[in-house]
């Protein structure tokens, strides 16, 4: 697969958040849900907190969606509910699952 640059992976995950974040990915290259809007769509738990971001700061991986089409797969604030679903399935398969924390952002546990 093609690498796509704003979903690269955060270089300090745990184990569980680069699992996550492999099948994140591959999740929204075949549901073509690529388009981050420019924004950076991953960061790790540390990269958070640095940030002094409130939430998700214990997480294995947080997602941001606050533009672009890959948005439908984490946010239950629009109709794809499907397509969140379809993504909570693919985390399971390596034990984790996704919350949202605000509007544009969430992250990945443990289940």
């Amino acid at each position: 697969m093609p690498t796509v640059k704003n979903l690269d992976q955060p270089a300090d995950l745990s184990e569980k958040g680069a699992k996550a974040h492999r099948v994140l990915v591959q999740y929204l290259k075949l549901k073509d849900l690529t388009d981050t809007g420019g924004g950076k769509a991953f960061r790790s738990p540390k990269e958070w907190a640095e940030r002094g971001e409130t939430y998700g700061k214990d997480s294995h991986l947080i997602v941001v969606y606050d533009g672009g089409d890959h948005r439908q797969a984490f946010t239950l604030d629009g109709t794809a509910y499907a397509t969140v679903e379809a993504m909570q399935q693919q985390l399971a398969s390596v034990g984790c699952f996704f919350e949202e924390c605000t509007t544009w952002y969430g992250a990945v546990y443990s289940i």
